[in-house]
């Protein structure tokens, strides 16, 4: 405890000296641009040729990628303007070749970079921090999402699963194509200040044919994610909005059949057990203000839900998994409190979600929005018993402002896990991410547990959670990401993921970044080394060491890739089990190495595939790895995606080798942008087992849904258990309809 104790304190006083240099950071408030306001009617049609149009000045647009600072190589017309009800954004994208223009798919939130697009992020409460973002393609479809933590990881601060009202009308034409977008100020969150509202705004066009961006504001690519930045976008200026606070009620209704094998009473054969299926509930939404929205569930159900992707777990660490029902995904940046590699304080998974299998939510609660200077979030839950679970009920408050400079924040998050049997489990969290200098970012966590049959003390290290960052964000020459964290032997969010337990160590990543101006067929590349070492907390022994030295590269047609060489040491105190427990490594020292490799192809063609493999030792033995994920376009209206993962391993012991393969098809067909039909089928080796999912969806506009839904498990070997298994472990045939009255 003494050596942890002089740890922390050398930590905390580096915390201290970085706090005190932000005191010297000046910051330059930035003249906002003003939107004109619509002076006449429009034809909301997709073509923007009225007289109201004319008037209004183009954007300025400049050439993101694939050559920073040029100007648009074809015609590109994006303009603003809004109205007291909308914001309109309209665009004309010419061709020279109208065989260039890309125009795939017809699905709501479809999001490839196969096909050309247009769109807006709109940091609505002008934070630097968070945004929602609007795009369209030739088909008119709609596309939206929200941004966070002003995206310093795409993988996580970056979202499609955000849905709002708003339209979107494309039209093809000979020499190109154009469009429309009409957002209801309703359906955004803003601030109104003497009559004015500031907010940030990027609009862009991609053209995949030639991998460009063109933008406005002029955004340098420099750091990563440049383009998606909250932070980068140009502050803009609205006069006499006046906030409106609907209330939207959405009911839904479900019915079907649910059929399982199950064994029989003396355990010889199974039957086919089957159930009428029937429910009914309903979500509702109101603005309390123009800043804060309030969300109610009753009996909430996510019978349309996609089957998670089958995943092999060849690491000693958890498997992360992440959310995919659509109220847990909405506004989920506003409860984001992260660790990095998905460990988060808060995991939405533990709720309504009990050893895989569903539990019912009787309902819920959740308020989001601003409150004066801080950013909020209030969710609380209430789960049904299930099985030997008892009902629980799950509360989450996570609070956040701006402070000393616009790329900084201080908050703290508290979560509760309470049974009716009265068990508990609390945590609270307090984070700061700070904007030093520059591009130099320093960011603090820390968190800790409390839970019943514990002790439970004030900032005692045992239950407790730490990180410590320090970041220069650049791609272009010199970067670097250095850390510190710790996890304690005893910290156990309820609500939350941690991949591993009880470990502490140091991680380091220095990349250097070259963005080619001379004519070249390289956009980026850069050359990185990452190393990290994991001890335990407990005892101070060594757990993990490793060291990777890695190539990337975009290149200006749209392919990337990369190589790197990996090696790693680690310690094991206890056996690991790989797999579907196919194998097992026993503890010891285990030192090897491997080689990796990546390859995306472009997205501007009918088919497209991304590439992977590692090849070398592991841990006593050999491992081979290699991915393919090819994907067709045909037309507007079908999309047809293969995966296929392999994963071959051989230990010292030749009885000890396996083999696994993971193959899935997806296919979607969208006739129009309100109907698509989807089917995603799994096959996975290590289970024997074969997962079918088929959903048809009718969305004739938001809020107003039908659904069709069949699930399916097939078992591929039916003679691994006696007695024989039977072919269908069980099937449900689901429909399931909402509808959204506006009061």
């Amino acid at each position: 405890m003494k050596k942890l104790t002089k740890i922390s304190r050398g930590f905390l006083k580096r915390v201290f000296q970085g706090l005190l240099l932000l005191s010297w950071v000046n910051v330059w408030p930035q003249e906002p641009m003003v939107v004109p306001r619509l002076s006449g009617e429009l034809i909301f049609d997709g073509v923007p040729d009225e007289e109201a149009w004319q008037t209004i000045a183009a954007l300025p647009l400049v050439m993101h990628m694939p050559v920073y600072g040029n100007e648009p190589t074809e015609l590109t017309v994006i303009k603003i303007a809004y109205n007291n009800d909308y914001l309109y954004v309209s665009g004309i994208i010419d061709y020279k070749n109208p065989d260039d223009l890309r125009a795939f798919s017809k699905k709501r939130d479809y999001n490839s970079p196969k096909c050309d697009w247009l769109g807006v992020v709109i940091d609505t409460f002008n934070d630097r921090q968070n945004a929602v973002m609007f795009w369209t393609n030739p088909n008119g479809l709609r596309s939206e999402g929200t941004l966070q933590n002003d995206v310093v990881d795409s993988n996580t601060d970056m979202s499609f699963s955000w849905n709002t009202f708003w339209d979107a009308k494309s039209s093809i034409m000979e020499n190109g194509w154009s469009t429309e977008l009409r957002i209801p100020f309703s359906s955004l969150r803003y601030q109104v200040r003497e009559n004015k509202t500031s907010m940030g705004i990027t609009v862009a066009s991609y053209r995949p044919v030639k991998a460009e961006m063109a933008s406005f504001p002029s955004i340098s690519p420099d750091v990563a994610n440049a383009l998606w930045k909250p932070s980068m976008t140009r502050m803009m200026e609205f006069t006499g909005l006046t906030p409106e606070n609907p209330v939207y009620l959405t009911p839904y209704i479900t019915g079907g059949i649910g059929q399982i094998n199950e064994l029989n009473d003396s355990e010889t054969g199974y039957v086919m057990d089957s159930k009428f299926k029937y429910d009914a509930g309903f979500d509702a939404k109101y603005s309390i203000t123009n800043n804060l929205t309030v969300d109610l569930t009753v009996n909430t159900d996510f019978a349309q839900v996609e089957a998670d992707d089958q995943k092999i777990n060849l690491t000693r660490y958890s498997l992360y998994f992440p959310e995919k029902r659509v109220f847990f995904q909405e506004k989920a940046d506003v409860f984001d409190f992260s660790f990095l590699g998905g460990n988060n304080l808060f995991y939405s998974r533990k709720i309504g979600l009990y050893d895989g299998h569903p539990v019912r939510i009787y309902g819920g609660i959740r308020m989001t929005g601003r409150v004066n200077k801080w950013d909020v979030g209030i969710l609380d839950m209430q789960t049904a018993s299930f099985e030997e679970n008892p009902s629980e009920n799950f509360g989450i408050f996570r609070t956040k402002r701006s402070v000393i400079n616009p790329n900084s924040f201080v908050g703290g998050m508290v979560t509760s896990r309470l049974g009716m049997n009265g068990s508990y489990n609390v945590a609270y969290g307090l984070d700061g991410q700070f904007r030093v200098t520059g591009d130099e970012f320093m960011t603090v966590k820390w968190a800790q547990t409390f839970e019943k049959d514990s002790v439970n003390k004030i900032f005692d290290f045992a239950p407790s959670r730490f990180l410590f960052e320090w970041q220069r964000r650049k791609i272009k020459g010199l970067g670097y990401d250095l850390l510190y964290t710790w996890s304690g032997k005893n910290f156990n969010p309820g609500v939350g993921f941690e991949a591993k337990d009880n470990y502490q160590g140091l991680r380091a990543i220095i990349q250097y970044g070259w963005l080619p101006e001379r004519e070249t067929f390289l956009r980026f590349h850069a050359i990185s080394m990452t190393a990290y070492d994991l001890r335990n907390t407990l005892t101070g022994l060594h757990e993990t060491t490793s060291g990777i030295l890695k190539w990337s590269f975009e290149a200006k047609k749209g392919f990337s890739g990369n190589i790197s060489a990996n090696w790693l040491l680690e310690d094991l105190a206890d056996t690991v089990i790989l797999g579907n427990d196919q194998a097992s490594v026993p503890p010891g020292r285990h030192s090897f190495a491997y080689l990796s490799a990546f390859y995306g192809s472009s997205g501007a063609h009918a088919l497209s595939f991304d590439l992977s493999a590692e090849a070398g030792s592991f841990y006593d033995g050999w491992k081979l790895s290699f991915s393919a994920l090819p994907k067709l376009s045909v037309g507007a209206g079908f999309d047809l995606g293969l995966t296929y993962y392999l994963d071959y391993v051989i230990r010292s012991s030749g009885s000890m080798s396996f083999t696994n393969h993971i193959l899935g098809i997806r296919g979607l067909m969208t006739l129009t942008t309100k109907t698509s039909l989807s089917a995603y089928i799994q096959y996975n080796t290590s289970v024997d087992k074969v997962v079918t999912n088929i959903r048809f969806r009718y969305n004739p506009r938001e809020g107003n849904d039908f659904y069709i839904v069949y699930d399916e498990g097939l078992n591929s070997d039916l003679a691994r258990e006696t007695p024989r298994l039977p072919f269908s472990a069980g099937r449900t045939l689901l429909l399931k309809y909402t509808y959204t009255f506006m009061l």
